[in-house]
């Protein structure tokens, strides 16, 4: 009878010395790694990413808001939003914005005192602050400012590196804004939480203030829509809003008379009134210029 025995293989053979397993671990570390490093780069980096994410892109995240505006919306304040919407397009092409990049006023019928910008070019004025601007002039300051952030595309940065990431990898797989929207932004409240840094307001009062230059060919009243704030300050706690997102109002007027200094652009000229009418549909609470 033949007898069987199980031998011990030299080490050398058909045993190989590399752990396949092992490497699978090494390789998806440094994979993950790889990510990681790549996110916390491109995060860090926000701030030059942004202006490369597409518009369309922004756009599609701002809808949870456009669509809570559309449902806020009341028939009595589409004549105060074509006025705005009007003279929001006449301060878009003194910024030279491209025709992707469209602006859009929103009215919000609140006694909030503030105006901010937020994704795809939209811009909200709240009738707090309208029924506090004394004339045309301050009203084109505010829109200016707060369109001078969309030109800078600051609301994509200010909005996160999350947000900065997720929309640079969807444009790149294609992957849906809509989709993006539900997954990053959320609620739409999170788009009027906004809040920008002291260099991005100091370069939007800068951009803001040349629209405004170019439009009456003078800087007079800019500085007015900071001076009543001021005052308003004292008197209404209504007026904390603009404060939390537009600080420094002291330096501010003082920031436009040195820009208009060092630009060349007249500091005292003509000031438009604000419509007749615009009075009325507004309320009992404007206050009419001094």
């Amino acid at each position: 009878m033949t007898e069987y025995s199980n031998p011990r293989l030299p080490e050398h053979v058909n045993n190989s010395e590399r752990r396949p397993f092992r490497e699978f671990l090494w390789l998806t570390g440094g994979v993950l790694g790889a990510v990681v490093i790549g996110v916390l780069v491109l995060g860090l980096a926000a701030q030059w990413v942004a202006p490369k994410i597409p518009f369309a892109y922004e756009s599609g995240l701002s809808q949870p808001l456009v669509a809570t505006l559309a449902g806020d919306a009341q028939p009595g304040d589409a004549r105060i939003a074509a006025y705005l919407q009007g003279l929001a397009d006449r301060i878009a092409a003194a910024q030279g914005l491209p025709k992707d990049m469209p602006i859009q006023v929103h009215y919000v019928d609140d006694d909030t005192v503030n105006a901010l910008a937020t994704l795809g070019g939209h811009v909200l004025v709240y009738r707090g602050l309208l029924q506090r601007l004394p004339h045309e002039n301050a009203l084109t300051m505010v829109l200016s400012h707060e369109i001078a952030h969309v030109t800078h595309r600051d609301p994509i940065v200010s909005l996160g590196r999350g947000v900065v990431v997720a929309a640079a990898v969807a444009a790149l797989v294609g992957v849906s804004s809509n989709s993006l929207a539900d997954q990053v932004v959320g609620e739409a409240g999170t788009l009027t939480q906004l809040g920008f840094s002291r260099s991005q307001e100091r370069a939007a009062d800068k951009t803001g203030l040349a629209a405004v230059a170019a439009l009456y060919g003078h800087t007079g009243g800019a500085s007015d829509l900071y001076v009543v704030l001021r005052e308003e300050s004292g008197r209404s706690a209504g007026a904390a809003a603009f404060f939390q997102t537009h600080p420094d109002l002291n330096g501010r007027i003082a920031s436009i008379s040195e820009l208009s200094r060092r630009n060349g652009w007249p500091l005292r000229g003509r000031i438009t009134p604000l419509p007749d009418w615009l009075a009325t549909a507004l309320g009992s609470g404007h206050h009419p210029a001094p």
